[in-house]
């Protein structure tokens, strides 16, 4: 996360997006980022991610990229609804439903060698 910031701030003030919806997005990043490292690349890992970001008229698509094993963070297992007490909700999964709640779109693909999410995100703030 430590390189991760940085490029999400400046393409953040690149794009105009406000500190308020720049904070929401390194939220969602790193969300993604600890599930590839904890999840898929099974901790310490030298194994990379690609991000890449295209500004839009409603704000921009995250493209979140990384190499392990094949896994739909928005598919059939998405975790269960949260309107009940967090204390009595399994753990896992809570950070991926906060993600969904942050964007207007969520989409997966598998491209090769890849996991592939692009994230349409709502900006409501422009510098």
């Amino acid at each position: 996360m430590a390189e991760i910031r940085p490029f999400v701030e400046g393409a953040c003030t690149a794009a105009g997006i406000g500190r308020e919806d720049c904070l929401k997005l390194l939220l969602i990043v790193e969300e993604l980022f600890t599930n590839t490292v904890t999840h898929g690349y099974k901790g310490e890992s030298e194994s990379p991610v690609w991000m890449g970001f295209v500004p839009s008229e409603a704000g921009f698509v995250l493209s979140y990229q990384d190499a392990a094993p094949p896994h739909n963070p928005f598919g059939p297992s998405f975790p269960p609804e949260t309107s009940g007490l967090v204390a009595k909700q399994p753990v896992g999964g809570l950070g991926l439903r906060l993600v969904r709640s942050l964007v207007t779109d969520a989409r997966y693909d598998r491209e090769g060698e890849r996991n592939c999410i692009r994230l349409t995100f709502a900006v409501r703030s422009r510098r």
